[in-house]
């Protein structure tokens, strides 16, 4: 079972271009939501090109970089992320999702100077630390993750994918006996977390618990994997359960 660690997507608090005013209230309503992305996209562009020197500016590209990441075109991601840092470089959400598009091509050294920049501004944003963890353990330092999922936690000890992030990183160290615990202190938290299911059930695999392996894999598959995910799931329980 690969391990796909969870990237936070940035989620900005709705109504903050509403207060723009209700003469654009189409353009900024559209851009401000993020369940029709074509949409958003073409309401943030609209609203960039009435109010192209606004107070919401650098916040409109913002948002229109988060939609196109996540519709995948990276480029147009990036070309946002740094026109909005270029009118307002505080902005730590910002760094975090442009960190986020450079650890989706595979530039780690670029992800990570993005988190820690977002760091440098806010150290309480627990959100940084967790993905500066992740983008540790992807380049192979797991002990750097460790000690940044840690500080996340610290600040958040109800963070479910922090414990489960850092779970992965232990794993990834061999240390197996806190990876198991971690990824139970995030099922704790979240018994909807099918993420953490997987991971555990795969360490319990490992280990010839069969019973307990089943049992996670079979939760992991009740919360919605992906597509690949599932496969594996399935191609895990075919392998450990007894024909009929």
């Amino acid at each position: 079972m690969m391990r796909a660690m969870i990237a936070r997507r940035w989620l900005v608090a709705a109504g903050v271009l509403l207060a723009a005013g209700s003469a654009k209230a189409n353009p900024i309503e559209d851009c401000n939501q993020s369940a029709d992305l074509d949409l958003q996209i073409a309401g943030c562009t609209r609203f960039l090109q009435q109010d192209p020197f606004g107070d919401h500016v650098a916040l409109a590209y913002g948002l229109r970089g988060g939609a196109y990441r996540s519709k995948g075109d990276l480029r147009r991601a990036i070309d946002d992320f740094d026109l909005s840092l270029e009118i307002d470089p505080r902005q730590t959400r910002v760094y975090v999702n442009r960190g986020l598009v450079y650890r989706d091509k595979g530039d780690l050294d670029q992800a990570i100077a993005d988190f820690t920049k977002a760091i440098e501004i806010d150290s309480q944003y627990g959100d940084a630390w967790v993905n500066r963890c992740v983008a540790y353990v992807d380049q192979g330092q797991p002990d750097l993750g460790i000690a940044d999922c840690s500080k996340a936690i610290a600040l958040a000890p109800e963070d479910a994918v922090a414990f489960n992030d850092r779970g992965v990183a232990y794993e990834k160290k061999g240390d197996v006996d806190n990876a198991l615990a971690d990824y139970s202190k995030a099922i704790e938290l979240d018994p909807n977390y099918g993420e953490a299911y997987a991971n555990r059930a795969v360490v319990y695999d490992h280990n010839g618990e069969q019973d307990r392996a089943i049992a996670d894999y079979r939760a992991a598959l009740k919360f919605e994997p992906s597509d690949e995910d599932r496969v594996e799931l399935e191609a895990a329980l075919k392998r450990l359960e007894p024909s009929p």
